[in-house]
């Protein structure tokens, strides 16, 4: 890992994600429409990062394992403040949020433990990538003080979490084996399930925020 790394694009967008966490933070505690507006836009571009870093990185061939390191970090860091926050400013439940944070936390020191004894990054799994899209939206949920997202995407959340924390560890257990690491063999069919119910869940949820905000 080289500190020149750290000023390739996609790795500024990942610590970018960090930064504007404490601007939600201060926008969140004005409590009123019109800077709930202004967190709402942090947040999508913070998401918008999200998306960018990964492809910027495959476009510009600066993959690196810093790279792999900050993406998820990033992620980690900046919902397990979001939640914080909204434990502050919105009421968010203390028992969900020790969910997300407690599996995070876990996450973390696996892969530390990896990394230290091993030197082996694992990379976000599938199932993790839409844990995180899931916690997003039920933070923008709770931003919003949105009711039907915040019970369809608690829902989606605690189970994402939960299928996505066994496959993380059933990942360290066959590392710390010395194994490699179990690979997930996607077919053409389990992308069409998986774009169709993400494609219905935006649906549902655009349409019933749209609703809410009229």
């Amino acid at each position: 890992m080289q500190i020149r790394e750290i000023r390739q694009l996609p790795n500024l967008l990942s610590i970018s994600r960090v930064l504007l966490t404490p601007l939600v933070g201060y926008y969140l505690s004005k409590n009123t429409l019109h800077a709930t507006h202004i967190a709402a836009l942090l947040l999508i571009l913070a998401g918008i990062t999200d998306g960018l870093d990964g492809f910027l990185a495959r476009r510009l061939k600066q993959t690196s394992e810093l790279g792999r390191i900050l993406d998820p970090l990033a992620d980690k860091i900046m919902a397990g403040v979001l939640v914080i926050l909204l434990i502050l400013y919105r009421d968010f439940p203390i028992w969900l949020a020790g969910i997300i944070i407690g599996r995070d936390g876990l996450i973390l020191l696996a892969g530390l433990l990896l990394l230290g004894g091993r030197k082996v990054v694992v990379p976000s799994n599938l199932t993790g990538k839409y844990a995180f899209t899931a916690i997003a939206f039920l933070i923008g949920s709770y931003v919003y003080r949105f009711p039907f997202g915040i019970t369809l995407t608690t829902w989606a959340t605690v189970i994402l979490v939960v299928v996505s924390t066994l496959l993380y560890a059933r990942v360290f257990w066959s590392v710390r084996q010395g194994k490699a690491p179990p690979r997930f063999h996607d077919t053409k069919v389990l992308k069409i399930l998986r774009g169709g119910g993400l494609v219905l869940f935006l649906l549902i949820f655009f349409y019933k925020f749209f609703e809410f905000l009229c």
